[in-house]
């Protein structure tokens, strides 16, 4: 055999080998992860066609062969919570290790800015950032990733909750996760996959948003705004060299139907959760029209996906907020939708009207937000007994120019917070055109009346960008801004 031959004999060697040791776990099944407790435990990743695959986990060993796509899975028993446990997978000659692992509650923390928005921003954050340490919150952040078509991955992985990891991560998710652990002692893992500056019809599914005859637009604008892009990207990069205020161009990305679906929420379904918090419409408000049909297909969409009808599904109604053209019109619609969403089953509200800025989109008290979405957990998840929602429209009847708007109140009576005027509160006349009213609290109901109103055909609270709030139950949780209709 001549040199040349050998050599190469040899090289053909090394890269078989190479070859052959392909084993690989997927990113959400790492060390430090939560695996959801009470449901069957998917181990899944990649590895050679048809090489032997031995997993083993919580006493028990399974074997699989990788398929001819190089994909393997396998699926333990469901386990309570608990731990830690450790993973062994052995692929030939590889080994893999995973430890570090705990059994209990999996959230999904996702939408816009607000979601994103870090502890290492939020108010009061030293103190936060300090006394962060918890052994039994979990987190992982998405890495943000727009794709055309359902990823398999995404590219992440779980940190223990400690004053290291906590700064970069969701502020709101954070608040919501420590509550839910600490009163539940379950473990809690999180998983943060946000974006800024995004609408619902990025987080959905192609599928799904074909049916919707309003997509059509947004898919329009995409490819408009992504054949300019690389133009007005070039025109920014020579205009910045000179003027270091130039404004970067926007990603087409953030307004790609279906983009941060397909690398973001999709490649998540294979790893079961227990539910998901949402904080999102900023955004949408603009064509808020549309986003009634949007938010609710994205929800099933999800659903689906994980294959959770009933999954949980939390939302965050928009926090007060002046500070921008069309806020006092847009977003009163947004809440509405969300309230009215956030009424069918499994799902709940969160409402952060009286935590807002006036000129700040991104509130830093993001404390009581998190705090608020666990009430709704705790008390709609997990069984607890305790005050969780604020008012929130029962009935509407009106007696001659009068309107008595009785409440859902969450606990004890109606307060008037500052215990003088109750403000905010709106009838329509006839035509529909609505004036200030004086309101008035009756122990959990609320009479109101205009006197320029002498048959009023609707009522409504809070129905501006940035109003003042009032309207309290005893558990000191405010009012959802609402409109409702009076029966003729």
């Amino acid at each position: 055999m001549t040199y040349l031959r050998y050599l190469s004999v040899i090289v053909c060697l090394l890269l078989s080998g190479t070859l052959q040791a392909k084993l690989v776990l997927n990113p959400l099944i790492g060390n430090n992860a939560v695996f959801q407790r009470g449901v069957p435990v998917r181990i899944w990743g990649e590895g050679d066609p048809g090489a032997d695959v031995t997993a083993t986990f919580g006493g028990k060993q399974l074997s699989t062969k990788v398929d001819a796509n190089g994909a393997w899975e396998v699926e333990f028993p469901s386990m309570k919570e608990g731990g830690p446990y450790e993973l062994k997978v052995t692929s030939d000659d590889s080994v893999l290790l995973v430890a570090n692992i705990l059994m209990g509650d999996v959230w999904v923390c996702t939408g816009q800015s607000n979601m994103y928005w870090p502890v290492n921003r939020t108010k009061g954050q030293a103190e936060v950032v300090k006394n962060a340490s918890n052994p039994n919150l979990r987190l992982f952040t998405v890495q943000r990733a727009a794709a055309d078509e359902p990823q398999s991955s995404v590219q992440g992985s779980w940190l223990p909750c400690n004053p290291y990891t906590v700064g970069g991560f969701s502020a709101v998710g954070y608040f919501f996760g420590e509550s839910v652990q600490r009163d539940t002692g379950i473990p809690i893992g999180l998983i943060m996959s946000t974006v800024g500056g995004t609408l619902a019809n990025n987080w959905t599914s192609r599928e799904v948003l074909e049916r919707n005859p309003a997509s059509a637009s947004y898919f329009e604008r995409y490819e408009r705004e992504l054949a300019a892009y690389p133009a007005e990207l070039k025109a920014y990069e020579k205009e910045v060299k000179t003027n270091p205020k130039a404004e970067k161009p926007r990603e087409p990305a953030k307004r790609q139907p279906t983009g941060y679906y397909n690398g973001m929420i999709a490649p998540l379904f294979n790893f079961p959760v227990t539910g998901v918090i949402w904080y999102q419409g900023e955004s949408d408000s603009w064509q808020y029209e549309n986003y009634d049909r949007f938010l609710r297909d994205m929800i099933a969409d999800w659903r689906h996906g994980w294959g959770e009808p009933d999954m949980p599904f939390l939302i965050v109604q928009l926090a007060g907020f002046e500070g921008k053209d069309g806020v006092n019109e847009n977003y009163p619609e947004i809440r509405e939708i969300q309230r009215r969403v956030s009424m069918e089953p499994n799902s709940g509200l969160a409402v952060a009207i009286d935590v807002g800025e006036a000129d700040d989109i991104h509130p830093r008290d993001k404390k009581p937000v998190g705090e608020r979405l666990a009430k709704v957990a705790l008390v709609s998840v997990y069984g607890m007994d305790e005050p969780y929602a604020g008012p929130t429209p029962r009935s509407v009847q009106a007696e001659g120019s009068k309107v008595t708007v009785v409440f859902d109140t969450g606990c004890g009576d109606l307060v008037d917070k500052d215990k003088g005027d109750l403000p905010g509160f709106e009838v329509a006349d006839s035509k529909g055109a609505f004036h200030p009213a004086a309101a008035r609290l009756s122990g959990d109901a609320v009479i109101v009346s205009s006197p320029d109103v002498s048959h009023p055909t609707a009522v409504r609270y809070a129905w501006t960008g940035f109003p003042k709030v009032d309207l309290y139950n005893e558990a000191g949780l405010p009012a959802t801004p609402f409109q409702e209709t009076i029966s003729q």
